[in-house]
């Protein structure tokens, strides 16, 4: 989870939920999540989606390959599968639910049923 620590209580609570560790936001918090040493297979970003959107684009090769992508307001209000909707990101945008979190989920094979 990438979060700006002026979001810690929402943090804490994600973190609660689905485990994990924090990486406090910085210039390089997004490169180290994407490394191949870091083996996450999804980010939680809480923080706008223009923010976290600029900032994943540069890692980005491989639907199949990237880890998923949810970003979190910073009030719970949504949580949007970004990437890797098919890999994770579209349970864990609706397992945040429970706190209050509306997901927003967007793969026309989920969408349309």
């Amino acid at each position: 989870m990438i979060s700006f620590e002026r979001n810690r209580a929402v943090a804490e609570r994600v973190t609660g939920l689905v485990g994990g560790e924090v990486i406090w936001y910085s210039d390089s918090a997004f490169s180290q999540a994407f490394s191949q040493d870091s083996g996450y297979d999804a980010i939680i970003a809480i923080m706008s989606c223009g923010i976290a959107v600029r900032m994943i684009a540069p890692f980005l090769r491989s639907k199949w390959t990237d880890p998923a992508v949810v970003v979190v307001d910073c009030a719970l209000r949504h949580a949007i599968a970004v990437t890797g909707g098919h890999h994770g990101a579209n349970e864990i945008a609706t397992r945040l639910e429970v706190l209050g979190a509306d997901p927003v989920i967007t793969n026309a094979s989920e969408v349309v049923k």
